[in-house]
């Protein structure tokens, strides 16, 4: 089961800043995932649409200019695939957007970094399609819930991978999930009692805001049980 940084080390540092990819790579985690909002003027790296809870800031990502930017350590799209250049994978989770094309000119911008393992996703499942006719690489479902029919959603999109909450996923979702030829993955995981749930189950990979904690506990305990 692979252990992707949520935001980057967000639990030990900033989330979504090269500070949180920085320490994520020197854990050597399986990869990276991020959100990005393409607001037209640029793709920037942050989760909210204000800058209220992450920097204590009552403003709007819309008035997020070059300089703040830089004073509050947001990344660009660029800035960040730039810095991570391969090291890891990569989880580039779309949040927001003004079009479909606002997405896909941001995505050209940087395809020098999209490769067939880099993965794109999003709840916003109407970008989903425009992203997987446009560029080789895998495509993400993100879910909150537990449909009545599962993973059926994600496989009518022809997603390779159905990504859902933690509080939403149990044996029977993955299950469906692998059966319809898709990886599931989980988010967001900080609990060692729930890994070790969720790798019993079959879960392809999990997004954890401590995944050095993980992989190492994952690991020791592995390598501690007896053979045969």
């Amino acid at each position: 089961m692979h252990i992707l940084a949520h935001r980057g080390a967000s639990h030990d540092a900033p989330e979504n800043t090269l500070e949180a990819f920085a320490l994520a790579l020197a854990q050597g985690v399986d990869g990276i995932e991020f959100d990005v909002h393409f607001t037209g003027k640029q793709a920037w790296v942050i989760h909210d649409t204000s800058l209220q809870r992450t920097h204590g800031q009552i403003l709007p990502l819309s008035g997020l200019t070059p300089t703040l930017a830089k004073q509050f350590n947001i990344p660009t799209l660029t800035e960040a695939l730039e810095f991570i250049n391969g090291q890891c994978l990569t989880n580039i989770e779309i949040k927001s957007f003004e079009n479909v094309d606002t997405v896909l000119i941001g995505l050209h911008q940087v395809e020098q970094y999209l490769t067939p393992d880099t993965v794109l996703s999003s709840f916003n499942h109407h970008i989903l399609p425009a992203l997987q006719n446009t560029f080789n690489c895998r495509i993400g479902a993100l879910s909150a819930h537990k449909p009545i029919d599962y993973a059926a959603y994600a496989c009518a999109l022809s997603a390779d991978i159905c990504a859902i909450a933690d509080d939403m996923v149990d044996a029977a979702f993955v299950r469906d999930i692998h059966a319809r030829g898709m990886q599931a993955w989980v988010y967001t995981v900080d609990s060692l009692e729930q890994a070790i749930e969720l790798n019993h189950w079959g879960v392809d990979a999990i997004f954890s805001n401590r995944p050095h904690f993980l992989k190492q506990a994952l690991t020791e305990r592995k390598e501690s049980k007896p053979e045969g």
